[in-house]
């Protein structure tokens, strides 16, 4: 794992091939088409890092955390449509929790489209729960603490 790169970007906004994909992976916010400006968008806000997992210099998947004080906020959890079905959502979520932990956190939150089942199959997995949170009929809400 690694910090993500302007040069790994191209790439993972390749793994989104179309709206609805895009709406699964960031919400309502960018619009379609998804654009390396859109996934670079949030890197100048307070607190925000983004990361990259990576097979040799190949990247495999990106998460990107905020974190403000002992809170962080996981987001853009994306693998690659090539490595999909290979258990790699659950590891990726784990190296998530260990970076939030290492800048302090002790409680970590995330918002998932509700239809996103393999999304919300790997959060639950990593001990994530649901809360009333939510903003919006369509997503789901989810904390857990960093022990």
């Amino acid at each position: 794992m690694r910090r993500r790169r302007a040069a790994d970007c191209p790439t993972i906004v390749g793994w989104v091939p179309d709206a609805a994909a895009l709406y699964l992976f960031a919400g309502p916010q960018p619009s379609w088409p998804f654009t390396v400006e859109q996934l670079r968008s949030y890197e100048s806000r307070d607190g925000h890092s983004a990361w990259a997992v990576a097979d040799g210099e190949r990247v495999v998947g990106q998460f990107e955390l905020t974190v403000t004080g002992a809170s962080a906020w996981l987001s853009r959890v994306i693998v690659d449509p090539a490595e999909r079905g290979r258990g790699l959502a659950r590891p990726l979520v784990e190296l998530a929790l260990g970076k939030a932990r290492t800048f302090g956190a002790t409680e970590i939150g995330l918002k998932v489209i509700a239809g996103n089942v393999a999304a919300t199959r790997a959060y639950r997995a990593a001990g994530f729960v649901e809360t009333d949170a939510a903003d919006r009929p369509d997503v789901l809400a989810m904390r857990r603490a960093l022990d």
